[in-house]
């Protein structure tokens, strides 16, 4: 009999939620829609989401095309990625479009789907926030080696307003800002941050292909 494969550290958080909230918004652990909205479209300021092959890596219950629409942004092709096959279910019948795919993986540990997929740009939301950062740097690497054009994520940085130092991030953690900054322009000297849009509490970046 196969061994059954350990659930990795990094998902128990969102299986947790997903046993108490069921799958929908509470289960992806954002703090409230509007600030989800809020880091949508800093990556949209950074990196063109129209005509493109988008792939959304950790897509929860595809909030995001929800935002596109609704900013009227029409991607060539949509690619939901997410761990949690509920998340996924919810997807698919929230979004039926025949540009858009929404699969059930756990991409930390196979890059398979976004290799043999090709998209243009991946985009990674709130999805590194509870995975080690050589880990979830990995990922970030895996998602702009798979693409064309490039990859826009986003973190929790460790340079945040005073006002955030006694929050509470459990399950989440902060990461090394200048660290990832550095090691992306060590990747391309085309690289775009922000950190302007909540007192430093997020940070985002793309990388894109010289």
């Amino acid at each position: 009999m196969a061994k059954q494969r350990k659930t990795p550290a990094y998902l128990h958080p969102y299986n947790e939620a997903m046993s108490r909230f069921g799958p929908g918004f509470k289960a992806t652990l954002w703090q409230n829609p509007a600030s989800q909205s809020l880091r949508f479209d800093v990556a949209m300021s950074l990196v063109d989401f129209s005509g493109i092959r988008l792939a959304d890596l950790g897509c929860g219950p595809g909030d995001l095309v929800t935002h596109l629409e609704s900013r009227g942004v029409q991607p060539v092709s949509f690619l939901g990625i997410d761990a949690q096959p509920e998340m996924i279910e919810l997807a698919v019948r929230n979004h039926d479009a025949d540009d858009t795919t929404f699969l059930a993986a756990d991409l930390v540990s196979d890059h398979d789907i976004l290799r043999k997929w090709s998209p243009d740009v991946c985009f990674i939301s709130g999805t590194l926030n509870t995975i080690p950062p050589r880990m979830a740097w990995k990922l970030v690497m895996a998602a702009y080696e798979s693409s064309a054009v490039g990859v826009v994520f986003n973190f929790l940085s460790d340079r945040a307003h005073a006002r955030f130092e006694k929050k509470d991030l459990s399950p989440a953690r902060r990461f090394n800002t200048v660290r990832w900054i550095e090691r992306s322009m060590r990747v391309s000297s085309r690289v775009a941050f922000r950190q302007d849009y909540l007192d430093g509490h997020d940070a985002t970046i793309a990388i894109l292909k010289d």
